[in-house]
């Protein structure tokens, strides 16, 4: 029997230890957090404060009664006699001089003398710029609107200036806290110092200088995760001031407009930080259009058919508070359907247009019985039992009052189709590249939509379903990056968006910002929200806003009483017929005064701080403004097929 053998067991060899941290290292963490500590205190202690004091609106009262002193008939005589006196003294400083009088003595004299000069030609010409400065802009502003009831230096500070909007973007775009982490990053500590030298333009929206309430003015901002809303009256500074916010964007944007002034104003500084698009339909401004866009694109899939046929619909929906939009829902089921037909069988808008305007059961016609038959002949699995449904329901319907009126539904929502140079933007064009999303939301592209506003035949379905898709494809794309927002975020700038491209803004501000997409729209009335999106709709839209700019210029009670009423209230200061003097509240800003803001001022709402006025500069005064770039107005072929409603004698034919 043998003896079993014994082997020693391999222990494994030690894991080297990492070297202790020298003393150059203690050092250098010691170094970093010392300054790190000192620049914390410098921007969010001894900066905020020193200029807090220096803003206080106690120095614009002291500086007053210091003046209404001043004015005064003794004083005034008094400084007259100490200017006088010290001319006098100047005069006779050579003189003694001459006489044998010691330089110093000289020198004392003459010195006196000219303070005096200087004392009594300042005390004199105080009533002068009282006077004038009654006369300024800054002037008007302040002794018209007040100190007292505005939003103070710490309320701007704490959510509107530059500092409030860096840190927002710092915690909610990871790019940017990249930039700003201390060291190497490795423990994810901010810098403040670092924050406080990010771009401003990274991390919010210029909307004015502070003009009441601080003496001294704050830079207001809106951070990129709001969403912005102008409000102004025609030729007031709306156009303007959304200039500034197209500029200053970094990341994708898309700008619409019923006229060509954002294009000509923006496009060439735009054209410095990535590539610019022009999809002007109608050829406005004879600018002509650098792409094309089928509403087709994508509608394989029926949830994008579904969207798109909605955004065509609902840009012509009428007044919701008055039922003008009961056969919206309809139409815009049958619209999916001959979207997807279309999609599946290679066809265009064109053909889309023509079903629309011929509602006959027969495929023969080729009329909407024709999608009909391309869907229940379409392969299994590609078209959803509702879509055939739907459009069957419709066209075999024995309530032709019904048909009718969703048809004409459907009639205004590709309108547009009947405009040969519309047209033929809204089809796959050879020489003009079509748009692709995904290269569009990941550089600094910009996209300027343009179209004018018409009773008929209006572009506002093409222009609202363009801008529908880029904004479902972004929240698309948002979901899949980090922190589920677009960063840099996607910027839709939208002017006259109740004209030109209504969209679902009653549903798209409360989903926007949270996804990367920082939206500024613009209206020339509260009213045109009423009408376009309904009571409900408009009060979804108002208060969902996080900053409101609203201009002067309205007149109508019912949309300054509520704007003056956001503003809140003071106190001032009233005399009694005996007397007495006792407070009164009353309103920071009345209507009155509200519909005679100067030119280039806004009351500015925001959601955390009380109401504001500040001034903005029109967008043509900015030193880097670039000409337009060149757009080569290619010829505009009309469509491969006129879609037209069937006349009576094709009626007639057919049968």
């Amino acid at each position: 029997m043998s003896t079993p053998t014994l082997h020693p067991v391999a222990e494994p060899d030690p894991e080297p230890s990492s070297p202790p941290e020298g003393r150059d290292g203690r050092a250098r963490r010691a170094r970093a957090g010392v300054e790190r500590g000192l620049s914390a205190v410098w921007w969010r202690a001894v900066w905020p404060v020193a200029t807090s004091v220096a803003a206080s609106p106690g120095w614009a009262r002291a500086a007053a009664l210091a003046a209404g002193l001043v004015c005064r008939w003794q004083v005034q005589l008094a400084a007259a006699a100490a200017m006088v006196l010290g001319m006098a003294m100047c005069w006779a400083a050579p003189s003694a001089a001459d006489a044998g009088t010691t330089a110093l003595l000289l020198a004392a004299v003459w010195w006196l003398g000219a303070l005096l000069v200087t004392a009594g030609v300042a005390m004199m010409s105080v009533p002068v710029a009282r006077a004038a400065y009654a006369h300024t802009i800054r002037g008007r502003v302040r002794s018209r609107y007040g100190l007292d009831g505005w939003a103070s230096w710490w309320d701007l500070h704490r959510y509107v200036s530059a500092a409030a909007v860096r840190q927002i973007a710092v915690g909610t775009r990871p790019s940017l806290a990249d930039q700003v982490r201390d060291g190497d990053g490795s423990d994810g500590r901010v810098h403040p110092g670092r924050v406080a030298r990010l771009p401003v333009g990274e991390c919010g929206t210029w909307l004015g200088r502070s003009v009441v309430g601080p003496v001294l003015g704050t830079e207001c901002y809106a951070a990129k995760r709001d969403v912005v809303g102008l409000l102004a009256p025609p030729q007031t500074g709306k156009t303007a001031t959304l200039g500034h916010h197209v500029l200053d964007h970094r990341g994708p944007a898309l700008v619409t407009s019923t006229k060509t002034d954002l294009f000509e104003l923006c496009a060439g500084t735009r054209a410095e930080q990535g590539p610019v698009w022009l999809f002007n339909p109608e050829n406005l401004g004879e600018w002509g259009s650098t792409m094309s866009w089928s509403p087709v694109t994508g509608c394989t899939d029926a949830q994008i058919a579904q969207q798109r046929a909605g955004y065509l619909v609902g840009a012509t929906a009428g007044d919701p508070d008055k039922g003008e939009d009961q056969w919206d829902e309809w139409a815009t089921a049958v619209l999916r359907a001959l979207l997807l037909a279309a999609a599946i069988s290679g066809r265009e808008m064109d053909t889309v247009a023509r079903w629309v305007l011929r509602p006959s059961r027969d495929p023969a016609e080729g009329g909407a019985g024709e999608a009909l038959e391309i869907l229940r002949n379409a392969p299994p699995g590609l078209v959803p039992p509702r879509a055939v449904d739907s459009l069957w329901q419709v066209l075999a319907s024995r309530a032709h009052k019904t048909t009718e009126s969703i048809f004409l539904t459907l009639s205004r929502s590709v309108q547009f189709m009947t405009d040969p140079t519309v047209a033929a933007l809204a089809l796959p064009r050879p020489g003009l590249p079509e748009f692709d999303i995904d290269a569009f939301l990941t550089s600094n592209a910009t996209v300027f939509l343009v179209g004018s506003d018409r009773a008929h035949g209006s572009v506002a379905p093409l222009v609202a379903a363009f801008t529908g898709y880029v904004f479902e494809s972004a929240k698309t794309a948002a979901a899949r990056r980090e922190k589920g927002r677009l960063d840099p975020p996607l910027g839709l700038f939208l002017d006259e968006v109740a004209l030109i491209s209504p969209v679902a803004l009653d549903r798209w501000i409360p989903d926007s910002g949270g996804r990367g997409i920082h939206l500024v729209w613009a209206v020339q009335s509260p009213s045109q929200l009423v009408a376009r999106w309904g009571q409900a709709g408009s009060a979804t839209i108002w208060n969902s806003t996080n900053a409101k700019l609203v201009f002067g210029g309205f007149t109508l009670d019912e949309d300054l009483d509520p704007i003056s009423t956001l503003c809140g209230f003071r106190h001032e200061t009233v005399r009694d017929p005996d007397g007495r003097e006792r407070y009164e509240r009353v309103r920071t800003c009345p209507a009155d005064r509200l519909r005679v803001l100067p030119e280039w001022h806004a009351v500015l709402i925001h959601r955390a701080t009380p109401a504001t006025i500040v001034r903005t500069t029109p967008v043509w005064t900015r030193k880097d403004l670039r000409p337009p770039p060149p757009v080569a107005a290619a010829a505009v072929a009309p469509p491969t097929e006129q879609p037209r409603a069937p006349l009576p004698d094709d009626e007639a034919t057919a049968a």
